[in-house]
């Protein structure tokens, strides 16, 4: 699934941003001369679509122009609307999967190459916020199904694929309070050995004085809350199965958000799936990081991205069902 221009409102503008990354996984981003719109920031390489363009098309030019490197294949990674006092911009980011040459500040631009977690350490443009959590978020999101199969077997799967910057949701509502409590504590030290990330399917207040970094909220939860339910120094997730309840992760400022079931699953019965063109068409309307639920596997994760998601979140597929 290509992107490609779309008709917007006259006074909404279309740009086109790039993620390149070295051989060491740092970002590249650039600082605004004057007298571009809010000069002094900092950005991510890329610049307004021309009349007929598509995103690839002004991004390849754009990177051509100010950089000298050629963009030769790119893949979806997140829509962005933000509002700024002077504008308002469609954000269109494409991850760079392949180019050649050395990029250079052809246009007298500052540049620098930061790891995901130090785009904090610079002031980027206001509207780059839910990027930055795309690029801190890996491409597939593990769920725990302890019931279907066993304790053992799920740590089993995480000491075997556990990968650092991975991240995990401890899901287990048929547990007593004492059996949830002890596997959660054994997931989060796992995940703490690796360089992992867990988050618990749980009430907000719960996460708070536990070793886990942020919750999931289910829908039910979502439609409770009236603002973020936890500091920011927490990952915050939710479910969602529609526009309503995206708009609404997205008022409480979730970090990211799951959207499904894209196919028939045993977990949700009776739920209408959305298949790829819904759900591409809903997470193109978010402003959140969105990974796709419902039947997905490893092999589903292509056909995700060009969906616009950030990735995959597995339940029976991570741990051998």
């Amino acid at each position: 699934m290509s992107v490609s221009t779309r008709n917007t409102a006259a006074d909404r503008i279309e740009v086109a941003a790039g993620i390149i990354t070295d051989h060491s996984g740092r970002v590249l981003v650039a600082q605004r001369n004057y007298p571009h719109h809010q000069f002094g920031k900092w950005e991510f390489p890329g610049g307004k679509l021309k009349p007929g363009e598509t995103v690839e098309q002004a991004l390849r030019r754009e990177c051509l122009e100010e950089l000298g490197i050629y963009v030769s294949r790119t893949e979806p990674l997140i829509t962005v609307r933000h509002d700024y006092p002077e504008r308002k911009v469609t954000l269109n980011v494409l991850r760079v999967t392949a180019y050649r040459g050395v990029a250079v500040g052809r246009e007298g631009q500052a540049l620098q190459w930061l790891a995901p977690d130090d785009l904090a350490t610079v002031d980027l443009l206001s509207g780059n916020r839910p990027v930055v959590k795309s690029l801190q978020l890996p491409d597939r999101y593990l769920i725990t199904a302890a019931a279907r199969f066993g304790c053992a077997r799920i740590l089993s799967a995480l000491d075997a694929g556990l990968q650092p910057g991975g991240l995990v949701q401890v899901r287990e509502k048929h547990m007593d309070d004492y059996a949830w409590h002890e596997f959660v504590r054994v997931v989060a030290g796992r995940c703490r050995a690796c360089g992992a990330r867990v988050l618990i399917n749980a009430a907000p207040e719960t996460a708070l004085g536990m070793d886990v970094d942020g919750i999931h909220l289910t829908s039910a939860r979502l439609r409770a809350c009236q603002h973020r339910p936890l500091p920011r120094s927490y990952w915050v997730a939710a479910s969602c199965h529609n526009a309503e309840e995206l708009a609404m992760a997205e008022r409480i400022d979730a970090d990211f958000a799951v959207l499904g079931p894209v196919f028939e699953t045993e977990s949700h019965p009776g739920a209408v799936p959305l298949g790829w063109e819904r759900f591409a068409v809903l997470c193109h309307g978010a402003n959140l990081p969105v990974f796709a639920l419902g039947g997905m596997d490893l092999d589903h994760l292509s056909e995700a991205k060009h969906a616009g998601a950030q990735g995959v979140a597995m339940l029976s597929a991570a741990w051998g069902g």
